[in-house]
């Protein structure tokens, strides 16, 4: 599997900051808020996980 550098760098940014947002929302306010929105985070990356692993199926079916 060949990978695209630049995706793989936009992407270690991106979760970099959503750690960094997460460290300083627990930081600020109750650790609950924190781990409210590490479970927002979670869910919204599973979501986009499951889209993508779908599309990326799809469009290897239609490769045939």
């Amino acid at each position: 599997m060949k990978f695209n550098e630049a995706a793989v760098f936009k992407w270690v940014v991106i979760l970099g900051l959503a750690g960094a947002l997460i460290v300083a929302v627990t930081l600020l306010t109750r650790p609950l808020v924190g781990a409210l929105l590490l479970l927002a985070v979670a869910i919204a990356g599973c979501v986009y996980g499951y889209r993508w692993s779908k599309r990326r199926w799809r469009d290897l079916g239609a490769d045939k």
